[in-house]
């Protein structure tokens, strides 16, 4: 679970302690951080959880037809391939294999909480699943695509125009239509996160509430 109270932050710079002049509303700052940085894992995990999850990718690929249904190698598993060329390029999150109807069909994907970034971060995401794609296209015995899914986003002109328009819409895969992809459950991994949300609010309340100035601020605001 992404739960700020399960964050710990082991050493700081100090940045958000020099901003708010305040350690322990900084220290509280930096936990939240940590956390968000720890939802995007969390997300990859609950993902995984709900599939077919390919153990050996180098079995797999050796295999002449790739089995009915949806198979996922996540980036541990692409990375640990040896019929791969990883020299000087970063593996993707997901390799998806999904045979329907005799057509066997590879998704390279690249997953995103979010969906703004600026342009040059836009342009190396892109760069990211394309030369994958073309570097090792040709092992993956599919009709082979490459795409970038953000989970949280379910505009299509949204994610183009946050990605500052890098990517192809073609390109761009919502969180709902990563979720039919992969035949999986967007609604109830939505429901999940928010479920975490609520916890986070209540414990943000409450550790704000111990620091004494944040709480004299408040009393001062609420009486007037």
């Amino acid at each position: 679970m992404a739960l700020i109270e399960n964050s710990r932050v082991k050493e700081s710079s100090g940045g958000y302690e020099r901003v708010f002049g305040n350690k322990s509303l900084g220290q509280l700052i930096s936990r939240i951080q940590s956390t968000v940085i720890s939802a995007g894992f969390e997300l990859e995990r609950m993902i995984m959880n709900r599939v077919y999850k390919i153990e050996n990718l180098d079995d797999f690929l050796e295999k002449e037809l790739i089995p009915e249904g949806v198979s996922v190698a996540p980036k541990k598993q692409v990375k640990k391939c040896e019929l791969f060329d990883h020299s000087g390029i970063a593996e993707p999150d997901f390799i998806i294999f999904k045979r329907r109807h005799g057509k066997q069909n590879c998704y390279i994907v690249e997953l995103k909480d979010g969906h703004v970034f600026d342009t040059k971060k836009a342009s190396a995401e892109r760069a990211t699943v394309h030369s994958f794609a073309e570097r090792n296209g040709h092992r993956l015995q599919s009709t082979v695509s490459s795409h970038i899914c953000c989970f949280n986003q379910n505009d299509r002109e949204a994610i183009f125009h946050g990605f500052k328009k890098k990517i192809p819409i073609g390109e761009i895969l919502t969180g709902r239509q990563f979720c039919e992809l992969l035949e999986i459950d967007y609604d109830e991994i939505i429901y999940l996160r928010k479920q975490d949300g609520q916890k986070n609010i209540l414990f943000f309340i409450k550790e704000l509430l111990k620091i004494s100035e944040i709480k004299d601020k408040i009393k001062g605001f609420i009486n007037g």
